[in-house]
């Protein structure tokens, strides 16, 4: 019998233990990836709509490109601090619960963003208060990912779990998609305070939708007397931070992290500047576009790869290859396209293929450590914010020093390099706790 047969055999005996009622039957589980999915493109419409409208607010309250990527840059300062707590939270009493209150924070925060931005008739202290209120989204923001993790790993079987985090996260782009697409015709149409207020309102009605879906989940688990869906066993952090596949893991994701910050956040201003008579609304639309089918393309590939007669580690590594390879040398490229349409095309792939690290680095904790799946998440997404804010900062510095788009892009490639190469090395698709 070969290793693959064994391998198989073995993940059905796993399964089979779970019980029953383990995992969501097929009804179940589209109606949370279609909820998840939702909820995603909601998060991201909301962390993006700054750099939308940030053109905008720098002209209105007289900021530089450092201010900016300050302000932009303190989201991060609350999402890497929360990562494991939500992770910890959500192994222990339920992804579901901690994302319907962090949605609820989230999207109040949102909402009020204008209103902040007013509070002082000193242009210093609005940027300190938004850059606050940057630092409490993030806090709440931190809390999702982790939890999603939680609850998928829990919830998905293993065979299907790249599939449905493709999708799920697919939602990332598309709200990048939305809020850049919309959200610059109602920035046109009627100013930026409107891009908040729209988004929060969503954010808030998601919130009650993902409650009364939430109690319904409670109630099934209290109805088939599943207790293992809270985690009790107390998390161990020394076996995990003793393990070497967890560092490559997150070596990898800080550096994928570092690149897709830097291309969420700076995209949109690269474009005003460089082509300057052209629409907003497509630059910022196409790319996020042509990333969506990509994103879901990758959940199925590496899904049909698993389901073939490869490792679950080949798919991973296969995966984040054109992860990380095909982002960086597109964003390298970018710079050098004087044709809009070129640039366009180029920043597309390169968004596209960074999709492709949500079927693997992404989806690799519930590989390693299913049980305890959101806390290692926890433990890799901190890591991954912290480019978030040192990136976007230092990107919008060297902007300011020497004006050099080169520059900023080029650092994408050996940046994404460097993680590749530690992944490829040391990163495993097999369960190590």
């Amino acid at each position: 019998m070969d290793n693959q047969s064994m391998s198989s055999i073995i993940s059905a005996k796993k399964e089979s233990f779970k019980g029953p009622n383990k995992f969501w039957n097929g009804s179940e589980r589209s109606s949370w990836t279609i909820m998840l999915l939702i909820g995603t493109t909601i998060l991201f419409s909301s962390r993006v709509a700054m750099p939308v409208c940030a053109t905008t607010m720098a002209k209105e309250f007289g900021w530089n490109k450092k201010h900016l990527g300050t302000v932009m840059g303190c989201f991060f300062w609350g999402y890497a601090t929360t990562q494991i707590l939500g992770g910890y939270l959500a192994d222990r009493f339920g992804g579901d619960r901690v994302l319907t209150t962090a949605s609820l924070i989230w999207g109040l925060v949102t909402a009020v963003t204008p209103r902040i931005a007013y509070l002082s008739s000193d242009s210093w202290t609005n940027l300190l208060l938004l850059g606050a209120f940057r630092v409490i989204l993030g806090l709440s923001q931190g809390l999702h990912y982790p939890s999603m993790t939680s609850l998928i790993g829990k919830n998905v079987r293993e065979s299907s779990r790249s599939f449905s985090m493709g999708v799920i996260s697919s939602g990332s782009n598309l709200g990048s998609l939305i809020c850049g697409g919309v959200g610059a015709l109602i920035l046109e149409s009627h100013g930026w305070h409107e891009v908040f207020y729209v988004v929060g309102i969503c954010a808030l009605i998601w919130s009650f939708c993902m409650s009364r879906l939430s109690l319904v989940q409670q109630a099934n688990k209290r109805s088939h007397s599943d207790l293992s869906q809270l985690n009790q066993s107390p998390v161990p952090w020394l076996t995990i931070f003793s393990k070497p596949a967890l560092w490559c893991v997150i070596s990898a994701h800080f550096c994928m992290n570092a690149s897709y910050f830097i291309m969420l956040m700076w995209f949109p201003t690269f474009f005003q500047e460089t082509f300057p008579h052209e629409k907003a609304f497509v630059s910022n639309v196409v790319p996020w576009l042509m990333s969506i089918p990509a994103s879901i393309f990758g959940g199925w590939l590496s899904e049909r790869i698993v389901k073939s007669k490869y490792s679950v580690t080949f798919a991973r590594k296969f995966c984040q290859l054109i992860a990380m390879m095909g982002s960086g040398i597109f964003a390298m490229l970018l710079p050098y396209c004087s044709n809009y349409n070129n640039a366009l095309l180029v920043a597309g792939l390169a968004v596209s293929c960074q999709t492709f690290h949500s079927s693997a680095v992404l989806v690799n904790p519930q590989d390693i450590a299913p049980t305890f799946s959101g806390s290692v998440f926890g433990i890799m997404n901190t890591a991954g914010a912290i480019p978030g804010f040192l990136g976007v900062y230092f990107a919008g510095f060297i902007l300011e020093a020497s004006g050099s788009w080169k520059t900023v892009f080029t650092s994408v490639f050996a940046t994404n390099l460097v993680g590749l190469g530690i992944f490829i090395i040391g990163g495993t698709g097999e369960r190590i706790i």
